[in-house]
């Protein structure tokens, strides 16, 4: 009988050992999962504040787009009115150029009509009673 009592104490001994090694990995769990949840809260903090900076961000994207919106807009605006005004003077530079060329024309015109008159006016010179012979210059 007192072999089966130390086989009983013996096996009370191994059962409150590997009890204590339970109790001891369940600290160790408790902890763990204490860090956990400490960590778990953490992160929960920044993707909260993570969050509403990916709000602010949309926003200033939202702002910054219509900003381009317009400002792209205002742009069109002006190259069209330049792209206008730019027509408007190739069209009055066109029909400054074609006046030119018609002035040109007429003076070409002019000095022919000056010349043929001149050379008339020479010939009749020439005819007058007491003119001088240009030979004899």
């Amino acid at each position: 009988m007192l072999e089966d009592l130390d086989q009983l104490a013996d096996r009370i001994s191994k059962l409150v050992g590997h009890a204590r090694a339970l109790q001891s990995e369940r600290d160790l769990l408790k902890s763990q999962l204490q860090q956990a949840e400490s960590d778990r809260d953490l992160f929960a903090v920044k993707l909260a504040g993570q969050g509403e900076q990916a709000k602010a961000l949309q926003t200033q994207v939202s702002t910054f787009e219509s900003e381009m919106a317009g400002l792209k807009a205002q742009s069109q605006a002006k190259q069209a009115a330049l792209q206008g005004s730019l027509d408007l003077f190739k069209q009055e530079q066109s029909t400054l150029q074609a006046q030119l060329e018609s002035r040109d024309q007429e003076v070409v015109r002019l000095r022919k009509a000056t010349e043929s008159a001149k050379e008339r006016i020479e010939a009749v010179l020439e005819r007058l009673p007491g003119a001088i012979i240009e030979e004899q210059k």
